[in-house]
C-alpha cells in the first residue's frame, strides 16, 4: 500500500477515530454544562468562574461541531469507494 493512498479500510479506520473523538468532546460540554449548575452566582467570583467555564463550553461545541464536520466528509468519501 502506497503511504498516501487513501483505501476504503483506511477510511473506515479514520471515522472510528472521529466517531470516539466526538463522544470525548460531547462528554466535555456536558462536564462544563454540570460545573455551570453547580457553581452559585453568589459571589463575583463564583460568577467569574461560570463565565469561564461558559467559555470553555463554548470553545468544546465548536471541536464537536469540527468532528461532525469531519465525519460527513469522511462518510463522503467512503462512499465514493
Amino acid at each position: 500500500m502506497e503511504p498516501d493512498k487513501e483505501t476504503p479500510e483506511t477510511v473506515q479506520a479514520r471515522l472510528d477515530i472521529l466517531r470516539k473523538g466526538i463522544v470525548s468532546e460531547e462528554n466535555s460540554v456536558n462536564y462544563y454544562q454540570t460545573l455551570i449548575e453547580k457553581t452559585p452566582e453568589d459571589t463575583d467570583a463564583n460568577i467569574g468562574v461560570r463565565r469561564m467555564y461558559s467559555d470553555l463550553m463554548f470553545e468544546e461545541k465548536k471541536h464537536v461541531e469540527r468532528f461532525r464536520e469531519l465525519i460527513s466528509e469522511w462518510e463522503q468519501r467512503l462512499k465514493e469507494f
